[in-house]
Parts: structure tokens; sequence; C-alpha cells
């Protein structure tokens, strides 16, 4: 039946989970995996054709949840809510990131530990540098969008601040998950971050401005 098939390739998916969590992609074995499956290896490539392929299924929905946020802060044809920020109009754009990175947090904790920690050896070892590259084109191109339709604002001199920038994000996300935080501490710590950031950008794009 399709249920069992389906209950059976999940439950292998989250065996793995912990697995790769405690000893690494590198290191990590099938054959530990199907012990604590309770199936033969075997059986293991009945619904995964191979390690690797089983470390990014198990990874999947981060990756999705990451994409869609490079897409939805960086979006060259929706700038109308950071202009209201950088005008000092509004602060909803402030909650909705807030939003997005407790999301990311909540729901993906231990896909965050994989792909941050243990990755090694997988196709997916050099996921977050080539994520923060991607970001980085983005937001450039966001900005110069920006620039050329409000030309009284200013903006970032070099595309390597813009590079940092991502990677600071990393390395925030990275010191929440690794410490025991509750609930009102991520939430206080998310909106501390975030508010720390843009008010960074807002001087910086409106040091020049003339509006």
């Amino acid at each position: 039946m399709q249920v069992k098939k389906d209950y059976t390739r999940e439950h292998i998916a989250e065996i793995a989970k912990q697995v790769f969590l405690k000893d690494g992609y590198a290191k990590a074995s099938m054959r530990d995996i199907a012990k604590g499956a309770g199936i033969g290896v075997s059986n293991i490539y009945n619904y995964f054709k191979s390690k690797d392929e089983l470390f990014r299924h198990i990874v999947r929905p981060l990756i999705t949840e990451l994409k869609q946020m490079m897409h939805e802060h960086h979006n060259v044809n929706d700038q109308d809510q950071f202009v209201c920020y950088a005008l000092g109009e509004s602060d909803d754009m402030l909650a909705d990131h807030v939003q997005s990175y407790l999301r990311l947090i909540n729901n993906h904790r231990d896909e965050l530990k994989l792909l941050l920690y243990q990755s090694q050896g997988s196709s997916l070892e050099n996921y977050i540098d080539e994520y923060t590259e991607e970001c980085t084109h983005l937001v450039l191109e966001f900005m110069d969008e920006f620039k050329r339709k409000y030309p009284g604002f200013s903006g970032i001199r070099t595309p390597f601040t813009y590079h940092v920038h991502m990677v600071w994000m990393f390395g925030f996300i990275s010191e929440v998950i690794k410490h025991e935080l509750s609930a009102h501490e991520i939430k206080r710590a998310i909106e501390d971050y975030i508010q720390f950031e843009f008010t960074g950008w807002r001087a910086l794009i409106n040091k020049n401005s003339h509006f």
C-alpha cells in the first residue's frame, strides 16, 4: 500500500536525521540508519538511491523555506514596503522579517544544524556559501533598481558589504540554534537583531537622501 510505503520512507528519514545529527554526514552509515529503522540495509535503497539523496530529502523543506525567504525579501518588483521603511513611515517590513526568521528557526532547527554543521561530504556541503552568493546577487539587483527608481536615496558603496551582511545572517542563526533559548528569548533575540540590522540599512540609504 502507498500509505505504508510513505510511512516507511519518512520513518527512515526521521531515523537518518538523528544519525546525521549525531555523526555528521561523512561518518553516518547506512547500516546504522537501517538498524535504527529496523529494516535491512538493502531495503533503504528501495526508498532512497543513496545516502546523499536521503540527506537532501531531509533538508529539502529547509532549502525550500530559505529560497522563499530569499525571493520574498529581495523582490525587485515589490519595493514599496522598503521605501516606506526607508522614509520612516512604516515598520511593517521589520515585523515581516521577524516572522520569517521565527518560522525558519522554529520549524527547521534540526535541518539548520545539519546544513550548517553536519553536511561535509554531501553534495550540500557548500550550500550556505552558494546561497550567500545568490542572495548577494539578488540584493545588488534590488538596490540597483531601488536607486534607479528613487535617486534621492544613497546606497552601500561596495558589493562586499552585502556579502558580509548575508554571512552575518547565518552567523546569527547559527548562534541562536546552538544555545538552549526559550521561545521568548528566541523571539526577543530575532527582534533585536532585525532592529539593529535595519536601523543600519536605513542610516546608509538615507545618508544622502533628498527626501
